[in-house]
């Protein structure tokens, strides 16, 4: 049955036989060479088609800015960089609209009680979505003060927290607003 659905898998990407070992030839795209595999976007094209307002290297740049300690993803500006339509989403919370999100974490006082290194990396906008920045994070983390009710000389590792990798999203409108954010785990295994 295994076999079975990972063939049914691979056979999913190809149109046929051949496209699992027959690279595409090279070709040249604005000055670099390029070997598109078949069912790989054409990701200078997609963005070259896009109707959206902020270019890939602004809107990565609008999404470290709202990731910075200054500005903490609405919980340092105090919501400003969120839009009025603004969505929390993640693997089993949410959807949560702004006031709500800015009000729970306004009450976990986690800068508090962790020391917490983010070590995002990977940041690219969706050739599909292009409004969308996608990124990792690698968080670890040192239990410094009482955590809902959990004392840092009460936790394993020294009350250090090797996070999972996670994959992040920020969504933004045309004004650089932030109109949607989520983290899902990316291998739970770690």
């Amino acid at each position: 049955m295994k076999s079975f659905i990972v063939a049914a898998a691979l056979l999913a990407f190809a149109k046929d036989a051949d496209a699992l070992s027959t690279p595409s030839p090279p070709r040249v795209v604005t000055g670099q060479v390029s070997n598109l595999i078949p069912g790989e976007v054409n990701v200078q094209q997609a963005f070259a088609e896009s109707s959206f307002p902020i270019s890939p290297a602004d809107l990565v740049d609008r999404a470290k800015a709202v990731l910075s300690p200054q500005i903490g993803i609405g919980t340092k500006d105090g919501g400003t960089c969120l839009a009025d339509d603004f969505e929390f989403v993640a693997a089993v919370v949410g959807p949560i609209p702004k006031e709500e999100y800015l009000e729970a974490l306004g009450t976990f006082k986690l800068e508090e009680s962790f020391s917490i290194q983010q070590n995002f990396f990977g940041f690219t906008v969706d050739p599909i979505q292009t409004n969308r920045v996608w990124f990792f994070s690698r968080q670890v983390a040192q239990h410094i003060a009482p955590f809902m009710g959990a004392e840092p000389g009460n936790t394993m590792n020294d009350g250090v927290l090797n996070l999972p990798p996670q994959l992040h999203h920020l969504d933004f409108n045309g004004d650089g607003l932030v109109t949607e954010f989520g983290f899902y785990t990316a291998d739970r295994r770690q």
